[in-house]
């Protein structure tokens, strides 16, 4: 689960362009899979012109699955019999069916008229799974998270996926959203590290004196749970305040990782967009940096860039946890039926 900014990107928003002009029909043009153990999946769209592409090697331009949230267009109608029922707020949704066991690369969309936004990932569906991609906007941001969905003693159990963006190596080279890249071997990957150690977040971010991180201490667990008590006014079972506890460390945990977390997507990132660099340029870059030395415009550009993306991507990953955190928490409140007697109780959003 990641949030983007919102910025001009017109390649986000064809699918949806395409769907006014009259390009495809309303139910998109990607169709369901056949196979009888295809896994299910369900797009939750909480934002204007909202879409999900589907790519995969034999559809590297994509193919749409529908429209939603539109002011000149019905929603699309798509379902599938899904056996976890769509979240009660959804303003919009569809359900497609996926080819299970081969990774394939899903992207998400909005067009708001003044800016676009969305996020694209890899997955690889599990035959007969349920899944669900939420996408939302919020303030300069636009959210997408992966959910799986279960149904465990009679409950809907949404367990969040991570989402990553990635090479899609199926469609490498074939047009602008999926640029040539040229393989890993060990010369190019020791290259490679050698420009990211050199880059100004790794360079002003790794300093450990700098960096101080701290869980939430037992002192601190049973403040929270004390005060939540007191809030409460009634009683609840031992094996609720136990799971509360496991869900605050994990919380408390979580957002302890945050920059470690954010450096590691930061370098995934980096190294994605020096892949489609030649073995030559590479060697320049990697040189030690010299008082006599002046490192090239695009590598400046780069580096200025990834700066920028080092705290987007970190301003995801805080997003993230806190998301995961407020699932694990409504869940947590749904099971043991608090919200029917506490307005406050954790809900999802």
């Amino acid at each position: 689960m990641l949030a983007l900014p919102r910025c001009p990107a017109p390649l986000l928003a064809l699918s949806a362009l395409f769907v006014l002009l009259g390009g495809c029909s309303v139910n998109g043009s990607y169709p369901d899979a056949i196979e009888p153990d295809a896994a299910k999946l369900r797009f939750v769209a909480n934002t204007s012109n909202a879409t999900l592409d589907y790519f995969d090697a034999a559809h590297c331009d994509g193919q749409t699955t529908g429209i939603l949230n539109n002011m000149l267009l019905s929603d699309t109608a798509r379902r599938v019999g899904m056996s976890v029922p769509a979240p009660k707020d959804a303003r919009g949704y569809l359900e497609v069916k996926l080819k299970p066991g081969e990774q394939i690369h899903l992207r998400t969309n909005m067009n708001s008229g003044y800016a676009v936004c969305g996020k694209g990932f890899n997955f690889t569906p599990e035959a007969n799974a349920e899944y669900e991609v939420t996408f939302k906007s919020e303030k300069n941001f636009c959210l997408t998270q992966l959910q799986r969905l279960q149904r465990v003693d009679g409950k809907d159990v949404r367990t969040p996926i991570s989402i990553l963006k990635k090479d899609f190596p199926a469609c490498a080279g074939r047009n602008a959203l999926f640029p040539k890249t040229y393989p890993d071997t060990p010369h190019r990957l020791e290259l490679m590290s050698r420009v990211i150690d050199k880059s100004l977040v790794v360079t002003v971010k790794t300093d450990p004196a700098k960096e101080k991180v701290e869980s939430y201490s037992p002192e601190k667990l049973d403040t929270l749970i004390s005060e939540r008590k007191a809030k409460l006014g009634f009683d609840l079972p031992p094996d609720y305040w136990t799971l509360y506890r496991e869900n605050l460390k994990t919380f408390g945990d979580d957002m302890a990782q945050n920059k470690a977390r954010s450096m590691e997507r930061f370098k995934d990132e980096y190294q994605t967009r020096l892949r489609q660099l030649k073995d030559e340029q590479l060697e320049q870059w990697a040189l030690p940096k010299t008082a006599n030395a002046k490192p090239e415009k695009a590598e400046i550009d780069l580096d200025v860039a990834m700066m920028v993306e080092y705290f987007r991507i970190g301003n995801g990953v805080t997003v993230e946890a806190v998301q995961h955190h407020l699932e694990r928490m409504a869940q947590m409140d749904e099971r043991y039926g608090v919200c029917a007697r506490f307005a406050e109780c954790w809900k999802r959003n």
